[in-house]
């Protein structure tokens, strides 16, 4: 199997993990469970879960050159913890459809990242495959019934700001994965952005909260299915395939959503949305049918 071919599912595996946990999370967050510990549980969780795997299994995935903590650094809180809080946080203000839309704007900030730095060629099959995504993606979450279109402002604010955060998600480790290896980076990562919710949310205020211990198993569950497996299988990707196509590659997690949304959560799925669907999944299909400009 060829890399880009391979890399490309691997981020389809994620994408798709990813949206279920959108429907996941707007199940939990409808209950007693609130974004901030949402958010801190995911990443804490995985940090431990993968901490304590490598340390009976692969004790030299948890060797770190200190020149690369502060990179770790950067893609747990910036990265992880960034584009995490504000995603559930328009999630819970708004809706998973609104959320989704504002983040899947960030395939435009990585074009223009990559045209500003050169860091690969912005094609024009790059740039219809995004249009074509994002279109799609407005028709999934419900933009012509005008569903995606009554935003609060400061849910609107937040949802760029996660955009923003997503993109970094995608440039950001392509500069540490090939050096540090992509098990290790995503452990720090996820060892940071844990330590920064401490410092939020200390262990005090959490076991104030008095959440039962059925809800803790949810969330422990929720962590492994929404950070560990998924963020894993993208860094891996994003290997072997160029940032700009793994973000739009990545605007599968909405077709995901939708879909899991009506099998669990009983909302209906009206004809723009499927179109919407079938658009995203030919955008996908049309920018992995286009070639990479020699010396890309």
């Amino acid at each position: 199997m060829k890399p880009e071919v391979r890399g490309t599912l691997l981020i389809l595996a994620a994408g798709f993990l990813w949206g279920i946990s959108a429907t996941l999370a707007k199940l939990l967050l409808a209950g007693t469970v609130d974004t901030l510990l949402l958010v801190q549980t995911r990443v804490t969780f995985s940090a431990l879960l993968m901490g304590a795997g490598y340390a009976l299994f692969s004790r030299a995935r948890l060797r770190a050159k200190p020149r690369d903590l502060w990179r770790f650094l950067l893609l747990g809180v910036l990265g992880i913890a960034g584009a995490n809080v504000t995603y559930y946080h328009v999630i819970k203000e708004s809706s998973v459809a609104t959320a989704i839309l504002l983040q899947y704007t960030a395939p435009f900030l990585v074009l223009g990242w990559a045209a500003l730095t050169r860091e690969e060629r912005v094609t024009r099959p790059k740039v219809l495959a995004a249009l074509l995504s994002l279109a799609g993606c407005f028709l999934s979450v419900g933009g012509v019934s005008g569903d995606a279109g009554a935003i609060p402002g400061g849910a609107l604010a937040v949802g760029l700001l996660s955009a923003l955060c997503f993109a970094f998600l995608n440039v950001f480790p392509r500069s540490i994965a090939g050096r540090a290896g992509v098990g290790t980076m995503t452990f720090y990562a996820l060892l940071f952005a844990s330590l920064f919710w401490l410092m939020v949310n200390p262990p005090a205020a959490v076991i104030e909260r008095n959440v039962p211990s059925s809800t803790w198993l949810l969330l422990a569950g929720f962590a492994v299915i929404s950070v560990l497996l998924p963020h894993t299988l993208y860094f891996t990707g994003l290997r072997h395939v160029a940032a700009s196509r793994a973000i739009v590659t990545s605007t599968f997690e909405p077709v995901v959503a939708i879909v899991s949304a009506a099998l669990m959560a009983g909302e209906l799925l009206a004809p723009p949305q499927v179109f919407g669907a079938v658009l995203v999944l030919s955008a996908i299909v049309f920018l992995q049918r286009s070639r990479e400009p020699a010396g890309a």
